[in-house]
Parts: C-alpha cells; structure tokens; sequence
C-alpha cells in the first residue's frame, strides 16, 4: 500500500480505511462516493456470507435506502406489510394493525439481501478480503495501519465499523464494555406455503419471542428466547421454544431443512465514539438488544450522519460533531430497547397475563408502531 492507502484518493479528499464490510461500513462507502471518495475497505472474512437475522428496517433506514438510490434494489427482496400483528401463545390473536396504502412502515429483509443491495455499487477493487488490522497507530498527521497479511499503510481517518467484536474498538479506546446478556436467537429463512393471517407477526411465549414475516415465497423466523445457560444442541433448543410457542412456529422449522443461524445477544457501551483520528460506528460503537429492531437503521443513521461531517470537515472536528449528533437517538433506542426487553420476555404466567389483556384491551400496540416511525 502507499501511504495514502490503496484504494485511497490523496490530495485534497482524505484517506480513510473502513474496517469491517457489513452494513454500516459498506452504507459509509456508498456516502463517500458520492462525495468522490475511494475508501479502502478490509473485511476479515474470506468471503461475503449470506446468513444473518430478519431484519425490520424502519422509517429513518428506509430513508437511509433511498437518499442513496438502493431502496429500490432492496424492496425487490423485501416485504412492505399491509398488516401487522402481535400474538400471544396464551391467549392467541392480541391486536392487529393496518398499514395505510400509502405509507412504509418498514421493510422486513434478510440482511444478506439488504447486504447485496449495498455492497452492489462498491468496486471490488476497493475492497480487500480476509485481512484485518494487526496494529493501529495514531499519529497526530494520520493512522499507520499494520495489517495481519503483513501489508501496511497510512490513513487520515480508520472507522471502525467490524461489530460487536471490533478490533478498532479494543485496539484504540479503553473505555467500554460488552455485555453476553441470557438472550439466545435463531433465524430460518426458507420458502414456504404457509398462512400467516398477517404480513408480519410478532408472537411472545414464556420467556421467548417469535418474529415472522413473508418476503415473497419465502417466510422468515426470528425467534428470540432467555436461557440459564448456553444451548448444547442449538437446533433442538429452537424447536423445544418453537413448540412451547405453537401456533405456526413448528410447522415453520418443519418446513426448513437448513441449519438456523445462532447467536447469544451481545451488547455494547462505549464512553466515547472517536479519538481524533478513529471513529467508530454502528455495533461496534454500541450494539443494541435485537428486541428493538433498530441495530440496522441505527448503523445506517451513523454513516449518514458521519458522511455529512467529513463533508463539512476533518477530523477531529467532525467526528466530535458526528457523535453528539448521534448519541441522543441511540440513547433512547437503548432506553426503549431495556423496556421492551423486560414486557416481551417474560416467564411469570401471571405478569404474561396482565401483559396480554393491556395489549388487547388498549391501543397500546398501534401506539407503538406509531412511535417506530416518528408519528407519536
């Protein structure tokens, strides 16, 4: 690599390397060219992997999409729901909700699909797989990168953008903490001739929670479930959740011979998102409980709002701007996401009850949707 760094566009445009290829990173690749950049992306994996949760992207990522010209490419792999529901595996059907004609509430997707849509405009040659940082230095004129194929180079700005288990993060800032919470999830998608009774449907049993939804002739399971201990068969597990659920689940796992993917709920909280030459975002800067159904609109807000700021400005400037304009959202997200957490997953028959009849009998959960799109 030059000292500019391959891939990098010397001169006047700032050199940046992005670490990590998911989301957020390839969203802040396709904002810097627009604004004539090359960023140099390097993804550890050897190659793109299509696995991944469901995933809800709500209005602010949707708008994300658009501003960038790919909503179209992502809404020909994704559902835009009529009707929503939310269930209950003690007392069936709580409340169902209908989206008006003219509206996007949000868009179910695979996120290997919504991965394609983003990854489809970055060239190749400005990708480098299978390699990672080996060692970050910060400099006060730029960041020498020493990476783990032995290459090296030099950057006016790193972000950070390799998720929860970021090596930006545990290289450059000391100040932070993961959190392996008791939450376990699984996601199957696979085509299947099932009936739903509602475009998407959320549907809560003790402890656990289930989330489906129809993208075209595929249905896609999310299921979500508090565990005392790891799983030793993760397969088994989720069909001993799907079963205790019932309705549809069941019939849903019968359906799809592919291994779920897995994975333990892990959080993240970090005092500060930057230093004057590295930046962080996405789950790397703080990973969100899935509850929320906002970790993906959340990383494509960060390198929107990063984006807009190296526009305007060089490090460190920017990066300070872009965390105070980014911390309130993600703070109330998190906030959002404790109690969600604690009304959705819960064991107690009694509180499922109370919980169940107060959905039912109130408009509680259209007031919810409502608050997801900014209409409260």
């Amino acid at each position: 690599m030059g000292t500019s760094g391959e891939g990098a566009k010397p001169g006047d445009s700032a050199s940046v390397l992005i670490v990590g290829g998911g989301l957020a990173g390839l969203t802040l690749a396709n904002y810097l060219a627009r604004q004539g950049r090359e960023p140099l992306i390097v993804e550890r994996a050897d190659e793109w992997r299509d696995g991944g949760y469901g995933i809800g992207l709500w209005t602010d990522g949707i708008a994300v999409l658009d501003e960038l010209g790919r909503l179209d490419a992502v809404r020909e792999r994704a559902a835009d729901p009529e009707t929503v529901a939310v269930r209950s595996a003690d007392r069936g059907s709580l409340a169902r909700a209908t989206v008006p004609d003219d509206e996007t509430l949000l868009l179910a997707v695979h996120r290997g699909d919504l991965h394609a849509a983003l990854r489809e405009p970055v060239p190749e040659e400005q990708v480098r797989m299978g390699t990672s940082p080996d060692r970050i230095d910060e400099q006060a004129d730029g960041v020498e990168v020493t990476f783990d194929d032995g290459s090296s180079g030099t950057f006016d700005l790193v972000v950070g953008a390799d998720g929860v288990g970021s090596t930006v993060r545990e290289q450059c800032f000391t100040d932070w903490r993961l959190h392996e919470r008791d939450t376990y999830v699984w996601s199957l998608w696979a085509p299947q001739d099932v009936r739903l009774g509602s475009d998407m449907v959320s549907v809560w049993g003790p402890g656990s929670e289930g989330f489906v939804a129809r993208v075209g002739d595929r249905v896609g399971f999310n299921l979500a479930a508090r565990l005392d201990a790891p799983p030793g068969s993760p397969r088994d597990e989720l069909r001993r959740q799907a079963a205790r659920i019932g309705w549809t689940l069941p019939d849903l796992l019968d359906g799809a011979d592919d291994e779920p993917f897995f994975d333990r709920v892990r959080e993240v909280d970090c005092a500060s998102w930057h230093t004057d030459r590295v930046a962080l975002i996405g789950d790397a800067a703080h990973a969100v409980h899935p509850i929320s159904g906002m970790g993906a609109s959340l990383a494509l807000r960060d390198a929107r709002v990063l984006a807009q700021e190296l526009a305007t400005g060089y490090p460190p400037g920017a990066l300070a701007a872009f965390e105070q304009r980014r911390r309130g959202d993600v703070r109330r997200v998190k906030r959002a996401a404790r109690f969600e957490s604690a009304a959705t997953f819960v064991e107690s028959s009694t509180l499922r009850r109370l919980r169940d009849g107060l959905v039912e009998h109130t408009p509680l959960f259209e007031w919810f949707l409502r608050r997801r799109t900014g209409e409260n």
